[in-house]
């Protein structure tokens, strides 16, 4: 019998729970997007630093002699608070919105939930089902997964989760940092554009698929490599 080798895949952990609870409210999302006719909108957000050590290429250095290295390079200096802002955004077939500021006036969705027939499919944090929240969509009469039909931990079916990840490697290559949240805002704005969207957006053809997959053989069925 041959032996062959292969490269184990990325997976989140789960909880015993949520294996039980992802196959269920897999399908019960699955057959929402079969049966609906809306356009689907996968929203989220993230809260970004004017520097970030996340980023390989930024945690480390290279020198001759480390004793006459300037501090700034040498060191991570980091205060208790620091400078961050949170940014919005909504992924949708036909493409992505403008980036939402947290300290803009303006209701983060007021644009994109003018349209009609929309589905907002957030990730399953407390804050995108607290009562203010839900008592908006439902006033402005917008559909969003309900909680009980929201998979826990599954962002391999989410690929605004993957953009996430994207734009911070391009947000910090070459160990590139902001001095303001001006600056912050600004790159934030100019990498978004840069990104090739049609990749993402051709992910939404495949959600259904991956959340039958989900549903029928488990959440590490449609993790990938």
């Amino acid at each position: 019998m041959g032996i062959s080798y292969y490269k184990k895949k990325r997976a989140p952990k789960y909880t015993e729970k949520q294996l039980e609870d992802v196959p269920t409210r897999a399908r019960r999302l699955y057959r929402l997007l079969l049966n609906g006719d809306f356009e689907l909108v996968m929203d989220d957000e993230k809260y970004f630093l004017l520097n970030s050590e996340s980023v390989a290429a930024n945690r480390d250095f290279y020198t001759s002699d480390k004793n006459v290295t300037p501090p700034e390079i040498k060191f991570r200096r980091s205060q208790k608070y620091e400078p961050k802002i949170l940014v919005w955004v909504a992924l949708l077939e036909t493409g992505l919105s403008e980036p939402f500021f947290a300290k803009q006036q303006q209701a983060a969705a007021s644009d994109i939930i003018k349209k009609e027939k929309l589905l907002f499919w957030p990730d399953l944090a407390s804050s995108h089902y607290g009562h203010k929240v839900t008592q908006y969509l439902d006033e402005n009469h917008v559909q969003y997964v309900e909680r009980q039909s929201n998979p826990p931990n599954c962002p391999q079916s989410r690929s605004i989760e993957t953009l996430w990840s994207i734009l911070a490697d391009m947000m910090y290559e070459g160990g590139w940092e902001a001095k303001t949240i001006y600056q912050l805002k600004r790159r934030i704005a100019k990498k978004l554009k840069e990104i090739d969207i049609e990749v993402f957006q051709a992910t939404f053809s495949s959600v259904r698929k991956q959340l039958r997959k989900i549903a029928d053989k488990g959440p590490y069925a449609s993790c990938s490599s």
